[in-house]
């Protein structure tokens, strides 16, 4: 797992993308009304290469856009990359270049996470790095900074914009991975201004993957955070955002993994890079989450490598796969950084991959476990909003 976690203020800014799910923790779990959700088997929709890591994946009709996060098992080669598939073959669409390069300024160990869409096609893209939000237009490939994100006064290090969503009247909300901040970039770009700040966002030392979304009404912010033992998803009016107003959605305790379990050869040409991000996996909270139509919320749990629904009141309804399950399959869950439905009922999980599974021997290896996953779960994507923009 790659998650990114931070040290020493006075000397990195960054301590991790260490997204290495490595089996889980718990067995899966059915809630109250358990018994009206169902979903099919897991299997993988398509193979992101190398620069590979996943970061998040997003759709524009039969397009979909997968971007490249955390560069913690490769060398700092200075990008990262936006690749275009076919969503019905999982293949990468015939469109040149594909993918488009991104450069990174600085070159640092951090990639892109979240992607958000307007209405003409052109992808919002957080930059973990601390640059902000870019602006990608397919239609020209050309790359430009939307929204510029600063140092919050809630952390002495640099922002870490991670996921992100449009609101109805334009505003672009940007969760902050490295301080308890939600940012909002004003509808047509500019820098970002704090629009909500509370200590009940934090999660290991204010380091949190904070998943966010807009519920199918367009009234209320979500967002997921916390370390591994107390992740929490709580709601928020987007007409008051105070925090009176802030309501706690649903907590998870999660069991941590013991990585000495979980790694068998620690002193193997990978096991450095498996050790640090099972620790990691443990300071993680959840990644991204989704809304369906129908108002269950899709939350993706870092540390045990599962999924969760969630009624729209607030009622787990159920967690899979199972430890057993997961380990049977062609490529396992781990590391599901970010969620998406599409329009034949499929949740997409963004498998960050495993670097304990990395092959070795070059910069440019390649990694099965970078993979975007496909399961039924009967459900469609809730309402997105896709402002027109300048």
């Amino acid at each position: 797992m790659r998650l990114r976690a931070m040290i020493d203020a006075s000397a990195v800014r960054i301590l991790a993308v260490v997204l290495l799910g490595i089996g889980a923790a718990s067995p899966a779990t059915a809630g109250a009304g358990s018994s009206q959700v169902s979903v099919g088997p897991i299997q993988t929709l398509a193979h992101v290469p190398y620069p590979g890591n996943p970061g998040a994946a997003t759709l524009d009709g039969n397009t979909m856009w997968v971007d490249t996060s955390a560069v913690y098992d490769r060398a700092l080669d200075g990008y990262d990359a936006v690749f275009a598939y076919d969503l019905n073959t999982g293949q990468l669409q015939s469109r040149r270049p594909n993918p488009i390069i991104v450069p990174q300024q600085p070159v640092a160990a951090m990639g892109l996470a979240g992607i958000a869409l307007d209405s003409v096609g052109r992808l919002y893209i957080a930059d973990m790095n601390g640059r902000g939000v870019l602006r990608l237009d397919p239609r020209t490939n050309a790359i430009s900074l939307y929204g510029s994100v600063p140092t919050s006064t809630s952390t002495s290090l640099t922002a870490m914009p991670t996921f992100e969503v449009f609101g109805p009247d334009g505003s672009l909300y940007v969760s902050d991975a490295s301080a308890p901040v939600i940012w909002r970039v004003p509808p047509g770009g500019g820098q970002a201004e704090v629009w909500f700040a509370d200590p009940r966002l934090a999660g290991w030392t204010t380091t949190a993957v904070d998943g966010i979304a807009i519920d199918p009404s367009g009234r209320n912010l979500y967002l997921a955070t916390g370390q591994a033992a107390n992740v929490r998803i709580y709601r928020l009016p987007l007409a008051r955002p105070d925090a009176a107003h802030l309501q706690l959605f649903h907590t998870y305790h999660l069991a941590p993994v013991l990585c000495t379990e979980n790694v068998a050869n620690v002193t193997g040409p990978n096991g450095p890079a498996a050790l640090l991000g099972c620790l990691g996996l443990n300071i993680a909270g959840a990644g991204g989450i989704v809304f369906g139509k129908s108002g269950r919320l899709y939350v993706s749990l870092i540390p045990v490598a599962q999924l969760s629904i969630l009624s729209p009141g607030g009622d787990e309804l159920l967690r899979f796969p199972g430890p057993e399950q997961n380990m049977q399959l062609d490529n396992p869950v781990n590391a599901p950084f970010n969620l998406s439905l599409d329009g034949s009922g499929r949740l997409l999980i963004v498998d960050n991959g495993d670097p304990s599974n990395d092959p070795p021997g070059g910069p440019h290896y390649d990694s099965k476990s970078w993979a975007i996953l496909a399961v039924q779960v009967h459900d469609t994507p809730g309402r997105l909003f896709k402002p027109n923009l300048p």
